[in-house]
C-alpha cells in the first residue's frame, strides 16, 4: 500500500490546467496502484511562509541545535519534510510562471530543503538526499509551447533540486501546452498516454 502526496500549486482554482493535470495524473494512480492514503497540499489555500530575517537562521542550524523556538519557527517545515517522509508518490502541479514555476510552490521548496534534514554532507562535503526511493510526477501546464533546443526552466530545475538535496531521482514530466492558443481544449488523456 503505497501514500501519495498531492501538491497544487496554481493560484487559478479549477480553472487551473496544471491543478487538473494532476489531479487526472492522481486519477490514474488511484486506478493502478494499491494506495493507502492521499494527502492534498494546497499551496494556493495554505500558503507556504516566506524566511525572513529570523527564521532564515533556523534553516541553516544544525538539527542537533533546535530549541523550543526553532520548532515554533520551522513548524510550517518540520509538516512538509513529514509530509515528504511519508508519501511513497509526489504529484506535483505547477503552471509556468514567468519561465518558472509558481511563487507558492518555491516557497514550498524552501521550507522543505534543509541541511541535516532532507541532505547531509558526506565525508568529502557531497550532499547525500534522505529521501531515496520516492517517485516524483511533475504536471507543468503553460500557455505557449516548447521550443526545441530552448532551455526546460521547470521540469529540470525541480529535477535538480530533487536530486540534489533530497536524493530523490525518479521524475517523470508530463507536460500540457499551448493553453493560451485560440480554441485551445486540453486532452489530459492524450497527455497521459504513455503514462
Amino acid at each position: 500500500m503505497k501514500n501519495i502526496l498531492h501538491i497544487i500549486s496554481s493560484a487559478r482554482g479549477d480553472l487551473s490546467y496544471s491543478n487538473r493535470l494532476s489531479s487526472a495524473l492522481l486519477e490514474k494512480l488511484l486506478q493502478r496502484n494499491k494506495i493507502n492514503k492521499v494527502v492534498v497540499r494546497d499551496l494556493v489555500k495554505d500558503q507556504p511562509p516566506f524566511a525572513d530575517e529570523v527564521s532564515i537562521h533556523e534553516f541553516y542550524k544544525h538539527p542537533g541545535l533546535y530549541d523550543e523556538h526553532s520548532k515554533q519557527l520551522l513548524s510550517y517545515a518540520n509538516t512538509i519534510v513529514d509530509e515528504i517522509r511519508e508519501a511513497d508518490i509526489i504529484v506535483i502541479g505547477t503552471p509556468m510562471f514567468n519561465l518558472g514555476i509558481s511563487t507558492p510552490l518555491k516557497a514550498w521548496l524552501d521550507q522543505l530543503i534543509r541541511a541535516g534534514v532532507t541532505y547531509v554532507f558526506d565525508e568529502q562535503w557531497t550532499r547525500v538526499g534522505q529521501f531515496k526511493d520516492k517517485k516524483v510526477y511533475l504536471a507543468i501546464a503553460s500557455g505557449g509551447r516548447s521550443v526545441e533546443g530552448a532551455p526546460d526552466y521547470i521540469s529540470d530545475y525541480l529535477k535538480d533540486v530533487f536530486r540534489s538535496y533530497t536524493g530523490i531521482t525518479d521524475v517523470e514530466t508530463y507536460r500540457m501546452e499551448g493553453t493560451m492558443e485560440h480554441g485551445f481544449i486540453a486532452n489530459y488523456e492524450s497527455v497521459l498516454k504513455d503514462f
